[in-house]
C-alpha cells in the first residue's frame, strides 16, 4: 500500500449497545484468543518477589498505558483493577489528556460515558494547534454510540493523523512513531465486541487485530 495510508474495506453491520464493565470484565478471554495459562502460571503477573506497590510513578498516565495494553491483550485479570481504580487513583490529572482519560474509563464502567466522550471531543478540539499528538476521542465516541461503521471511518482518520503527525520534522525516530497504542487498543477492543474491523494500515498490527476473538 503506497505511503503507508489506511485502506477501508466497506460493507456494514448491525449496530450494537455499548459494552458495560460486569459483562465486559467477565467475558474478556483469560488470554488472548480465549487461551489459558498452563504450567508455570505468567510472569507478568505480580508475584511475592515482585509484589505490586504504588510509587510515585503512578498516575493517570500510567492508568492510561496500562488501559490500552489491557485493551490490546484482552487480559480480564489486567483490565478489571484498572477499571475499578481509574485514572485519579493517585492524585488529580491536571494533563491535557485528562478528558479522553475520564471518557474511556466512563465508557468501560458504562456510567455517563455520552457526557465524558462530549467532553473528551471538546478538548481534541481545543488542542489542534498545540502540536502534540492528542488521543482517538472521535473513535472512542463512535465506541460510546454504538456505531460499528463510523467506527471504521474513524479509525482511519486516526490511523492517517498518526501517520501525518510523525512525518514531520524528527518525529519519526520517536518510539512512538510506529505504533498508536490507543488506535490499536480500540480496533482490538472493537473487534472483541463482535465488530468487524475494515482498516488495514502499517500502523495497525493485523496480527493482534485478529488475535482479538469476538466474545
Amino acid at each position: 500500500m503506497a505511503g503507508g495510508r489506511p485502506r477501508r474495506r466497506h460493507g456494514r453491520r448491525p449496530r450494537q449497545p455499548p459494552a458495560r464493565l460486569p459483562d465486559a470484565c467477565r467475558r474478556l478471554p483469560d488470554r488472548p484468543g480465549g487461551a489459558r495459562e498452563q504450567g508455570g502460571g505468567d510472569p507478568r503477573r505480580s508475584s511475592p518477589a515482585h509484589p505490586a506497590q504504588r510509587g510515585s510513578a503512578a498516575g493517570a498516565g500510567n492508568w492510561h498505558t496500562a488501559t490500552s495494553l489491557a485493551l490490546i491483550t484482552g487480559v480480564r485479570e489486567d483490565l478489571a483493577p484498572l477499571v475499578l481504580a481509574g485514572p485519579l487513583f493517585a492524585g488529580p490529572d491536571g494533563s491535557a489528556f485528562a478528558a479522553y482519560r475520564e471518557s474511556l474509563h466512563a465508557y468501560l464502567r458504562g456510567i455517563d460515558p455520552e457526557q465524558a466522550a462530549q467532553r473528551a471531543l471538546d478538548q481534541d478540539e481545543r488542542a489542534k494547534d498545540w502540536g502534540f499528538a492528542m488521543p482517538p476521542a472521535v473513535l472512542l465516541s463512535q465506541l460510546v454510540e454504538g456505531d460499528e461503521e463510523s467506527f471504521n471511518l474513524a479509525l482511519a482518520d486516526a490511523l492517517e493523523a498518526h501517520r501525518a503527525h510523525y512525518q514531520v520534522a524528527d518525529r519519526a525516530d520517536d518510539p512512538d512513531a510506529g505504533i498508536n497504542l490507543d488506535v490499536l487498543g480500540l480496533a482490538c477492543h472493537a473487534r472483541r465486541r463482535g465488530w468487524a474491523v475494515r482498516v488495514e494500515s502499517p500502523y495497525l498490527p493485523q496480527d493482534l487485530v485478529q488475535a482479538a476473538r469476538p466474545f
